[in-house]
């Protein structure tokens, strides 16, 4: 009796350094996203406005994201999750910036002309190992089986319309790691409006779709969360998503939008079967 009582003790005592350990990793992800986001000087008060509707912490430590990881963000746009991102991973990590491959004329000029300058070292938001490559290159963006996640947050909606989703999809699952995350934070179609994404951009797009899309990709559904759920969204609007004005500094938004916010959102955690 006493050999299993002390067996037992043992196995109790395992079990706790156990969640301590587990506590600590995951405690610590958690003040360096919170810094990123808190205690940030490359973040405006603009950046920070939007905080309520986004909710960066949150939605960082749902897609599981570490100082150490190598992630990928698809379509920084003006830099407002870039701009948490880059410090968060400048030590210890890898932060990738993508951008659609440029088609020939001026739009390929100016896209060239970010591809070199997005990631500017000089200006110390970048870690040593940052870089910026476009997506729908003969070779992937990465090596294969490198990359922890990707990111697409508000951008799955242009990729949908004009063409180019499922390359998108078909390049991440060839550089993500087995286990590797495919984050996506997308505005959300109500299920019952007779919509076609793929014929029109409203900027909201199904959460049925999406996830048939990804899945069929190969990617698995781990899990869902309403962290950037908002109810007040009736996302029927004339002029789509854009009627809600989320550029806009809050003073500065119709009375309406004030009280809305910003959009109702999907979030998404896909992964990379393990084989």
């Amino acid at each position: 009796m006493f050999k299993l009582l002390i067996l037992s003790t043992t196995s109790i005592l395992l079990l706790l350094s156990a969640s301590v350990t587990y506590a600590d990793h995951h405690g610590g992800a958690k003040t360096a996203i919170e810094n990123a986001v808190t205690n940030n000087s490359f973040r405006t008060e603009k950046d920070k406005e939007r905080d309520q509707f986004r909710n960066p912490t949150e939605t960082l430590m749902f897609f599981g994201i570490k100082p150490t990881m190598t992630v990928a963000e698809v379509g920084p746009s003006s830099g407002w999750y870039t701009r948490i991102l880059a410090p968060l991973t400048a030590e210890k990590g890898k932060y990738i910036g993508l951008n659609a491959l440029p088609s020939a004329g001026e739009r390929f000029e100016r896209s060239m002309q970010w591809r070199e300058s997005f990631i500017d070292h000089q200006t110390g938001l970048f870690g040593a190992n940052a870089t910026a490559r476009f997506l729908g290159n003969a070779v992937p963006f990465a090596a294969p089986n490198s990359v922890d996640a990707v990111l697409v947050i508000r951008g799955m909606h242009g990729r949908i319309a004009r063409g180019g989703a499922n390359e998108l999809l078909e390049e991440a699952f060839i550089v993500l790691k087995p286990g590797g995350v495919l984050g996506i934070v997308q505005h959300r179609e109500k299920e019952d409006f007779k919509t076609d994404p793929t014929e029109t951009i409203r900027g909201y797009v199904k959460q049925s779709f999406i996830i048939d899309m990804v899945e069929t990709a190969g990617f698995k559904l781990d899990a869902t969360s309403e962290i950037n759920a908002n109810p007040k969204d009736t996302a029927n609007w004339e002029r789509g998503v854009w009627s809600l004005q989320a550029g806009t500094p809050i003073a500065e938004k119709s009375k309406q939008n004030q009280e809305i916010g910003e959009s109702d959102r999907m979030t998404l955690r896909f992964v990379k079967p393990m084989n």
